[in-house]
């Protein structure tokens, strides 16, 4: 990695239990939520604002979270600066601003060159789990994860909290878009 890490050195090695991603963790609910329920996985949330991060640290080491851990990133330098190739078995992206207007769309998080990052660092067989209450964003990401990726049925037998955006959508009686891919390469 380009620089000294954040991430404990043993959550990388190998052997390691696996390792989740909450790219745009926000304010760390389904962060510290999958943390506290699964204490044998690790997870790193990454977020672009520092004062979601240092609060994000702070309800984890308040809740004392061994497994928990966020960083600031963004886009692919998010993932380059922190995650080396092979490391995560599941990305969560969950309701990533969809900037609307036509001519914000670059501004976009997924789209193609983050998808090959997202695949980088992805172990073999590893899972990326989109959520957003956008149709025409959603419908945008599933086109671009048409390209080198199969989906999976979303549900997997796990349980996972919902995430700040969910409820507020759900609390509106709507169900949010949602989709499990995984890149098809010889890795798998």
């Amino acid at each position: 990695m380009p620089e000294e890490s954040p991430i404990p050195p043993s959550w990388l090695e190998p052997g390691a239990p696996p390792l989740e991603v909450d790219f745009g963790c926000h304010r760390g609910v389904f962060l510290l939520g999958m943390a506290c329920k699964y204490p044998g996985v690790n997870f790193l949330g990454i977020e672009k604002q520092s004062a979601r991060v240092e609060k994000c640290l702070g309800k984890i080491r308040r809740q004392s979270l061994p497994n928990a851990m966020a960083v600031v990133g963004e886009g692919e330098e998010g993932l380059s600066r922190w995650l080396p190739e092979g490391s995560v078995s599941i990305m969560h992206i969950s309701f990533p601003d969809p900037w609307p207007k036509r001519r914000h769309a670059e501004r976009r998080l997924v789209k193609k060159e983050f998808l090959e990052a997202i695949a980088r660092v992805l172990r073999p067989g590893g899972v990326l789990r989109l959520m957003t209450d956008d149709g025409a964003y959603f419908s945008e990401m599933r086109k671009l994860a048409g390209d080198g990726w199969e989906e999976l049925a979303w549900e997997d037998g796990l349980e996972r909290p919902v995430t700040s955006f969910e409820k507020t959508f759900r609390d509106r009686g709507l169900s949010p878009h949602r989709c499990a891919v995984r890149p098809i390469s010889l890795r798998s």
